[in-house]
């Protein structure tokens, strides 16, 4: 059976939105750093603090919880990834003293041995206790041992939320703003450079510094934050993180995330993202770049945090094109028409839910980009729905959904040259991320159409917005399959109601922060 027979053939059904909440867990991350002593035969002990290098990172476990702590980068320049072990020579009187090198993994944390340490109770994985060299002396006095401290239980601590405090990335331009246009393609430079990031995940190691902030393993690499896919896996509280081949796994009862090393591809519940960098595998671990996890990954499994949102109680619908601008020329007509019945199909499911609703255009009229924006800025409380459809190939086919790209950012589709400037339409980016992602995933899993994902553009409508906004594309026009369904007038009531309830679906989600659920951070 066809699409378009399996359309025809059965009653129109509503779609709950697959937005949910994922709430977040708390660890402890700690450092294992031990100091030694020193002895010599005419000068007291004394202790030094080993160096470390900051391109290693220890697990430890504790009450059955994993903890991935990153050491500091080491004070002296010039360090490498590769680990040295660590020897302490003992010394004649005329000898001088020499500085301890870095050692490969710390003792556990304050404990102090020159034997062999008592491993934890639960067996660490490929890590193995600490043993101290001595080197004789020409004394046979004593060596005085130190008695072992008792070491306390660490509480698990309230990991710090990094996704609110991300730096753009900025990049210094000589030239003036070079806007995108409305409808932009990707330059061979834009390839040339998702191509090079993605091949530096082979080589990323010799190049990546380290921190921790509060539990989260934060990775320096080309001028850009990345956390490792452990760290988002204990933030988002899945039950489990598998990593086969170039295939990154989280998994928990109601959520399923899934990537590519390499690519730019991200599955949430099986619904498409297009991440603004590739997943790529920093010091042995896959990594998300800080910017993805703060303007995508966070606002669309968390949209209750989103604190930039007041809610809305109007809706303005954006007819496409209109006018001289016919927009699309399909098999069964424009697409210039076929944008303004959709829309009023919309109004009226939309104030049946109580919705207040204007249109940009309610008639074949044409309207300038500029004008739609300042409409739409003129409407308190309200949130922006540009209605478009796609043109292409014949064998083009399928649904997507764009909001605006965030500062630092690139397009999927336009110059680079912009990427830095931040536009009136970024103070919404969380906002415009999860109307995207409510209004995608409902119209995809309702028709089972081709997903070809919620991305990011800087088109002209939704740059200068100062409401939260989105651009849909409801199908292909120029295909034998989509057209024939988008002629048709139970297909767009279907779409609308569809649309409808995803809009419905957002505004619950966008709880103030007094209505999160208990035991939310």
């Amino acid at each position: 059976m066809t699409p378009v027979e399996h359309f025809f053939l059965r009653p129109a059904t509503v779609m709950l939105s697959v937005l949910m909440l994922c709430s977040g867990a708390g660890w402890t991350a700690f450092g294992a750093e031990t100091s030694k002593k020193k002895a010599t035969e005419e000068e007291e002990s004394s202790k030094k603090p080993t160096k470390t290098s900051g391109k290693t990172a220890t697990t430890s476990s504790s009450g059955g919880s994993k903890s991935t702590t990153s050491e500091k980068p080491a004070a002296a320049s010039g360090s490498k990834s590769g680990s040295k072990s660590s020897k302490e020579e003992s010394t004649t009187t005329t000898a001088k003293k020499e500085e301890s090198k870095p050692k490969t993994e710390p003792a556990p944390a304050k404990t102090k041995t020159v034997a062999k340490a008592d491993p934890p109770k639960e067996k660490e994985k490929d890590k193995e206790p600490e043993k101290e060299k001595e080197t004789d002396t020409k004394s046979t006095a004593e060596k005085t041992i130190k008695p072992e401290p008792k070491t306390e239980p660490v509480k698990p601590s309230e990991p710090k939320d990094v996704t609110s405090t991300a730096k753009a990335t900025s990049r210094e331009m000589d030239s003036k703003e070079n806007p995108d246009s409305e409808f932009g393609h990707e330059t061979e430079s834009d390839k040339k450079a998702k191509s090079d990031a993605a091949a530096g995940s082979k080589t990323a190691a010799a190049v990546t510094n380290s921190s921790d902030i509060a539990g989260w393993e934060i990775l320096h690499y080309q001028g850009a934050d990345y956390v490792t896919a452990n760290s988002v896996h204990r933030f988002y509280r899945f039950h489990n993180l598998a990593v086969e081949g170039n295939r990154v796994s989280f998994t928990s009862p109601v959520l399923i995330m899934r990537a590519t090393l390499g690519s730019q591809d991200l599955l949430i519940n099986n619904i498409k993202f297009v991440l603004n960098d590739p997943v790529l595998e920093l010091n042995g671990k896959p990594c998300f770049s800080r910017l993805d996890l703060c303007k995508l990954i966070d606002p669309v499994l968390r949209p209750s945090y989103i604190n930039t949102s007041s809610g809305f109680d109007t809706v303005v619908i954006d007819p496409g094109h209109g006018g001289h601008d016919s927009g699309a020329r399909g098999i069964y007509g424009y697409e210039k028409d076929f944008a303004l019945k959709l829309a009023f199909n919309l109004k009226s499911q939309l104030e049946a839910q109580g919705i207040r609703v204007v249109m940009t255009r309610t008639t074949d009229t044409f309207i300038s980009l500029g004008g739609r924006v300042q409409f739409a800025n003129k409407i308190p409380n309200s949130i922006y729905v540009s209605l478009h459809f796609n043109s292409g190939p014949s064998t083009g086919t399928g649904i997507e959904t764009f909001a605006l790209t965030p500062q630092g950012a690139s397009s999927v589709y336009g110059a680079r040259t912009v990427d830095a400037y931040s536009f009136n339409g970024n103070q919404r980016d969380s906002e415009n991320i999860a109307l995207a992602t409510a209004i995608h995933a409902s119209v995809v899993n309702h028709f089972k159409l081709v997903d070809r994902g919620v991305k990011r553009a800087r088109w002209y409508v939704l740059k200068g917005l100062e409401r939260p906004g989105v651009l849909f594309e409801g199908g292909f026009v120029t295909s034998p399959v989509d057209g024939r369904l988008i002629a048709a007038d139970n297909f767009r009531r279907e779409m609308a109601a569809t649309l409808c309830q995803a809009i419905m679906n957002y505004k619950r989600a966008l709880r103030p922060s007094g209505a999160r659920p208990m035991g939310a951070r």
